[in-house]
């Protein structure tokens, strides 16, 4: 049996399908977007879908916090004062509930900056019927909408923490990638199709270091959370939990690919 000290479950997830993780944050749509040339009803119209993905994103927390198992007693001095991994992802998930909330803010904020309007077409009662939004969309609040306790009895919230894990890496990798194509490119000439939101203003917030900072945090308790579990174990174990990653991984990486719009 490998040595699982130095398992990596994110570093598997992330090498189990290059193209389909290329093809979830490499698309047209941000190839375009680091051009300036996205038109401001595109950007619209994504940023709305966003918006609402962010909805999912925050009841998909809620969820996962519904059933994260806490401890209920306070462990002895010797045992030091290290947390436990459930205990870094609740710190975690409370963290990503008001950074999200925030992020909805600013989406608004600056959309309106630029004129941009971020709603879909909705009912009398502000309801967006699933025929206005991405397929992508869909995906996500059915991926969020079904977040809960595995029914293994070990690490019960892997998966739930791997679908929060990918869906803020692949925004983290496919902005970047969108922000290194706008860096190669320079300066353009004739102004940007948006009026510049996405250049000036989206980009350069979806690719700090903060925000990459706070994606590895989660990365981090989920290796821990699977190297502890997994220690002293056999490879059964280890299988058992990188095979139900990797089902909710497939999940994501087609929620993602199916989340930038169509471009020419």
């Amino acid at each position: 049996m490998a040595d699982s000290q130095f398992f990596s479950l994110t570093k598997t997830l992330l090498s189990s399908d290059a193209a389909g993780f290329r093809q979830a944050t490499q698309s047209t749509f941000l190839q375009r977007a680091a051009e300036g040339k996205v038109p401001k009803d595109t950007l619209g119209q994504w940023l709305a879908n966003d918006r609402l993905y962010i909805l999912g994103y925050i009841r998909g927390i809620g969820k996962t916090l519904s059933f994260l198992p806490l401890p209920e007693t306070v462990p002895p001095p010797s045992q030091g004062s290290r947390e436990t991994a459930t205990t870094r992802l609740l710190d975690w998930l409370i963290d990503a509930a008001a950074n999200i909330r925030r992020e909805e803010k600013f989406f608004v904020d600056t959309a309106r900056k630029f004129g941009i309007s971020v709603n879909l077409p909705a009912d009398e009662d502000g309801h967006v019927p699933d025929s206005a939004k991405l397929e992508g969309l869909r995906r996500f609040e059915a991926l969020f909408g079904g977040l809960g306790p595995s029914a293994s009895a070990t690490l019960p919230w892997l998966e739930c923490a791997v679908v929060f894990y990918g869906t803020e890496k692949c925004y983290l990798e496919a902005w970047t990638w969108a922000r290194n194509r706008q860096r190669e490119l320079g300066e353009l000439e004739g102004g940007d199709a948006d009026g510049g939101a996405l250049r000036t203003e989206f980009i350069p917030n979806w690719t700090g270091t903060e925000f990459a900072a706070f994606v590895d945090q989660l990365g981090r308790i989920v290796d821990d959370a699977v190297v502890e579990c997994t220690r002293g174990a056999g490879d059964e174990v280890r299988n058992e939990l990188v095979e139900r990653s990797l089902a909710k991984w497939r999940e994501l990486l087609a929620a993602e690919k199916a989340f930038w719009p169509a471009m020419e």
